[in-house]
């Protein structure tokens, strides 16, 4: 039975869930993440000197919807992440690591009678690692989402639920409550806190936007025998300005510029919540505290905005 399950949930790993919480649904969606900061890496206790690390993130999502006479939907997302960092230090050493994960959230959408109410329900299952050995039960993570949707009034949305994931630091849970209000047919603010939420205004009619976002964003990955097991703890949290553009009537290209409040990924030790501080293991200093920085990203999406259409068949 226990095989049994491990083959189930690597087969459904290979796709991850994220929910829709705005006025538009990417059916495809790929960016380019990236920051450059600074830290101190010490050398004896008493000593440290610079360092550079940069870090680029590839995102790449699939969402497949199939909407039933009824109003309901299943939902299936195909997740995927490469984050590579860099480490240069002041004496010409650097060193290259790469971490990965690739989720399948499955789950289902409820819609009541009077279609006021929506309940999103979703299973997270996702692998995530640096993938330097063959992968096992340690790099397995499992996680749920329950969000409920009321249309308080044709241009006001409340939302509120949970989101909960086992990561390799432990259980991670996040009560999520969200307003999505479309003050005019210019100035729209939806999302859902305190994950993702966004001020957007309409430049160009149903084609330029742009505005002001919040991002947070928290993750884990578990590393290999050579890097003692430990784990990398990855904790983003944006203000940024964004700017999205359709070239065509589904085809929108965006770019983010913010800066980071939060911390860029760090190593901590395995089955603990203490940073790997060692300077006897310099390449474990890839992933340590850096100082706050600028953060970029551009991306191009196959996106269907559902506050211009009212209703999008996509079977």
């Amino acid at each position: 039975m226990k095989n049994k399950f491990r083959l189930l949930i690597i087969i459904v790993s290979l796709v991850t869930a994220k929910t829709i919480a705005q006025p538009f649904v990417d059916i495809v969606n790929f960016s380019y993440q990236t920051f450059n900061t600074t830290y101190k890496y010490p050398i004896s206790p008493y000593a440290t000197i610079p360092a550079k690390n940069q870090t680029d993130n590839y995102f790449l999502n699939l969402f497949v919807p199939k909407e039933f006479k009824n109003g309901n939907t299943l939902l299936i997302r195909i997740n995927s992440e490469i984050i590579k960092s860099s480490l240069t230090s002041a004496y010409d050493y650097w060193d290259t690591r790469q971490l990965a994960s690739v989720s399948m959230p499955l789950g289902f959408q409820f819609v009541s009678k009077n279609k006021k109410w929506k309940t999103v329900t979703m299973v997270i299952p996702k692998i995530a690692s640096d993938f330097r050995a063959p992968v096992n039960d340690k790099d397995f993570q499992l996680g749920g989402i329950v969000i409920e949707n009321f249309q308080l009034k044709e241009n006001i949305k409340i939302k509120a639920g949970l989101y909960y994931n086992n990561e390799a630091f432990g259980n991670f849970f996040i009560p999520l409550v969200g307003v999505d209000w479309k003050i005019n047919k210019r100035i729209y603010l939806y999302g859902i806190l305190p994950t993702n939420y966004k001020a957007e205004f309409n430049i160009i009619k149903n084609r330029l936007y742009t505005g002001l976002g919040f991002k947070s964003f928290t993750r884990s990955f578990r590393l290999s025998k050579e890097n003692f097991n430990d784990y990398v703890r990855y904790d983003e949290e944006q203000i940024k300005l964004f700017v999205d553009y359709f070239v065509a009537k589904k085809i929108l290209v965006y770019a983010e510029a913010g800066y980071t409040l939060g911390k860029s990924p760090i190593q901590y030790i395995y089955n603990t919540k203490e940073e790997r501080y060692d300077s006897r293991y310099f390449n474990s200093q890839v992933y340590t505290s850096t100082e706050p920085y600028m953060i970029f990203n551009v991306g191009i999406a196959y996106r269907i905005r559902t506050d211009l259409e009212k209703k999008e068949e996509i079977k």
